[in-house]
């Protein structure tokens, strides 16, 4: 009986160790430290800490302020303080990421795993765009297309003259009052202060910066998982969305944007049939439609192609080059040609060169802020597993539960099959 015991026995070991990899017999407990991005402080992930709390047997999970104003090297030294440990991971978001790689970089076993999201390993380009003028442009350019049909009027109207309003209420920080000509200067700043991009850490950030420069060819070996975000179409308006205000939703965005797109639609089609009842006024109320039109198509258009250069996210680059053609005849540029004393110094009489120059459209993935290729760590040393978050996210939603739970879920269910991040009862 007591060898029939002991068979047994080993017989629920050897099997539980065959289904160890299907979670089904070992409960596998961790540390998590929860590190938040740009701006944020320990409230920031709070909503997925608490969940997980609740649901993975978490041990001594964290979460602590930290500073992201001087750079990412402060932060990284803050976040090596309060984290790490055996049997721990931490997982980033944003510059939370970039304060994780900065400090395995240091110390590879700070963390037994780590996990970035959304994170600007490669830098944001909307760092950059706030100090080269592209920010401004898209701003500006926004407000001038959005007053052309108010500064012309409509109907018996008389035209709104900018400084007036016309605000986009109640979308807040991040485009709140880009429709009001008076706050042009400083709206640039609005918009960099709503994901802490200013001083050092903007500098950090920056694409190509010495920081980066600093850190491209340099790895660790601890176990990583780089998670990035796929926004999809109209991103911008998406994007504003999530970020006007605590737990609103990207669609709150897109409504918003379609109720002043179909207001300006209106108003257009009415200078539209106004043009045809009052033919001496015809082309008066069709330049008035078309002044409309313009604040409807970069509502519904350009405002999302603005904002992608913004970010990054697409750009054109021209290439310079030559071409050549050959001015003489067959007979002379061979035959002749080849009868003289140097026959290459012959033809190169009968070559014309002409300059050329063409476009190379670049168009990649991002989540309203930071790219694929950043979160990727593209042609960087510190890599990973990559991994696309599940469904269209953007960057502001990576701190919404609801919207990051399955890949959470994945993570914690061992991610890239890898144990280490596995957290299972």
């Amino acid at each position: 009986m007591k060898t029939q015991s002991l068979l047994f026995v080993k017989y629920i070991l050897s099997s539980c160790l065959i289904a160890s990899t299907s979670l089904v017999c070992f409960s596998q407990s961790r540390g998590v430290d929860w590190i938040h991005g740009l701006g944020g402080n320990s409230s920031s992930l709070q909503e997925v800490a608490t969940f997980y709390q609740s649901n993975r047997p978490i041990l001594l999970p964290s979460r602590n302020s930290y500073p992201t104003g001087d750079g990412i090297s402060s932060m990284a030294t803050m976040v090596q303080t309060y984290t790490g440990g055996a049997n721990r991971i931490g997982i980033g978001h944003s510059m939370g990421g970039a304060a994780i790689r900065h400090v395995t970089l240091g110390n590879n076993i700070h963390w037994s795993g780590v996990v970035t999201m959304a994170s600007p390993l490669r830098g944001a380009q909307i760092a950059a765009s706030g100090y080269n003028g592209t920010n401004a442009a898209f701003i500006n350019n926004g407000i001038n297309r959005m007053m052309a049909g108010p500064g012309v009027g409509a109907g018996s109207a008389p035209p709104l003259y900018a400084g007036l309003g016309l605000k986009l209420d109640p979308v807040s920080g991040l485009l709140g009052e880009i429709f009001s000509q008076s706050i042009a200067g400083k709206v640039n700043d609005i918009l960099m202060s709503s994901f802490g991009l200013t001083g050092q850490t903007a500098t950090d950030l920056s694409p190509g910066s010495a920081y980066q420069n600093s850190k491209v060819g340099l790895s660790a070996s601890v176990p990583k998982i780089l998670i990035w975000g796929n926004e999809s179409y109209p991103i911008l308006w998406r994007t504003v969305g999530t970020y006007a205000k605590d737990n609103s939703a990207d669609d709150d965005g897109v409504n918003k944007a379609s109720q002043i797109a179909n207001q300006y639609n209106l108003i257009a089609n009415g200078e539209e049939a106004a043009s045809w009842v009052n033919l001496p006024l015809h082309g008066f109320h069709q330049m008035r439609k078309n002044k409309w039109q313009e604040g409807k198509n970069w509502i519904n258009t350009d405002s999302n192609t603005g904002w992608r250069q913004v970010i990054g996210a697409t750009w054109v680059e021209t290439v310079n080059g030559t071409y050549w053609e050959n001015t003489c005849s067959e007979e002379y540029y061979y035959t002749y040609c080849d009868t003289q004393p140097d026959p290459a110094q012959c033809r190169s009489y009968c070559i014309l060169t002409y300059p050329t120059a063409y476009n190379i459209y670049h168009d990649i993935p991002s989540d309203g802020v930071v790219t694929q290729e950043s979160a990727t760590n593209q042609g960087g040393a510190w890599q990973g597993f990559s991994q696309q978050a599940f469904g269209n996210i953007n960057h502001g939603e990576f701190k919404r539960i609801n919207r990051i739970q399955d890949t959470m879920n994945w993570v914690f269910d061992g991610g890239n099959n890898s144990s280490v991040f596995r957290i299972h009862n």
